[in-house]
């Protein structure tokens, strides 16, 4: 893995007009690893993961501090430039991934748009989503269903062929397989890491399983009321946590939490 850090986020700052919702002194993401952030309901894990993306802005959020990728700064960085990073250098896959597309249009029209403004030509986008599908193990062809005749499974790796398809550096992904059956878990699971395999994709992956962040990602950051409580790998923070929330997540994990099933390159590649 390479060390250079690909995000940065120093003394974060996020509060709505009264007390903060998080408070983060320092949390980093290498070029090419995987990071689970997990917690309590309330604990900030969502809002740790749009403010990344610049989208807590839009709720009214006032956020302070330093969030750097890439080595560019994003706090206070004008609407128009974020827009052009997100898509091109840093993309989003929903807890809800219907949310991801209109559901009066074919999927394929949200991810040609997508692709045709990131600077491809039409044959280009044709070309790079069809890719993206195979990738992702779908037909090309899905591309021309709506929404509500895809599983929940497909329109998720629908999104992350999207993500695959513009060759996005880091993915957010809020909860992605939080309304979907082990079996279309491991999945998706498998598909992220492929796409660090083929890609080099940093993942920041949020979550309140940790068993399923355990067998993903290379560390683990716990958060507890806004702040980090503990942030280390994820072998050495299931098997000995140091923070008392750890401890209760662990305790009320639903299924037996064990270290990680691949490192760096391969998690859930095998799933």
């Amino acid at each position: 893995m390479n060390d250079a850090p690909l995000l940065e986020l120093r003394d974060v700052t996020v509060d709505f007009g009264a007390e903060p919702v998080l408070r983060i002194g320092e949390l980093v993401l290498r070029e090419r690893e995987f990071l689970g952030v997990a917690g309590e309901s309330g604990a900030g894990k969502t809002t740790t993961g749009l403010t990344v993306l610049g989208l807590t802005r839009h709720a009214g959020a006032r956020v302070t501090g330093s969030i750097r990728l890439a080595g560019e700064e994003l706090v206070g960085m004008p609407e128009r430039r974020l827009r052009r990073l997100r898509g091109s250098v840093m993309a989003l896959v929903p807890q809800n991934p219907a949310a991801a597309f209109s559901p009066v249009l074919p999927v394929g029209t949200t991810v040609l748009r997508a692709l045709r403004l990131h600077g491809c030509t039409r044959a280009q986008a044709r070309l790079r989503a069809a890719a993206g599908m195979e990738r992702a193990g779908l037909p090309a062809a899905y591309l021309s269903r709506f929404p509500h005749q895809l599983s929940g499974g497909q329109l998720q790796r629908t999104a992350i062929a999207l993500a695959s398809a513009l060759g996005v550096r880091l993915l957010v992904a809020d909860e992605p397989t939080s309304s979907l059956d082990v079996t279309a878990q491991a999945r998706i699971c498998a598909l992220l890491a492929e796409l660090r395999a083929a890609h080099g994709t940093a993942l920041l992956f949020v979550s309140h399983d940790l068993a399923l962040l355990a067998g993903l990602c290379d560390r683990i950051a716990v958060l507890h009321g806004g702040r980090v409580a503990e942030d280390r790998p994820a072998a050495d923070l299931v098997t000995a946590p140091r923070a008392a929330c750890t401890r209760r997540l662990l305790a009320a994990a639903p299924r037996p939490v064990t270290g990680p099933g691949g490192g760096r390159d391969g998690g859930a590649a095998g799933a």
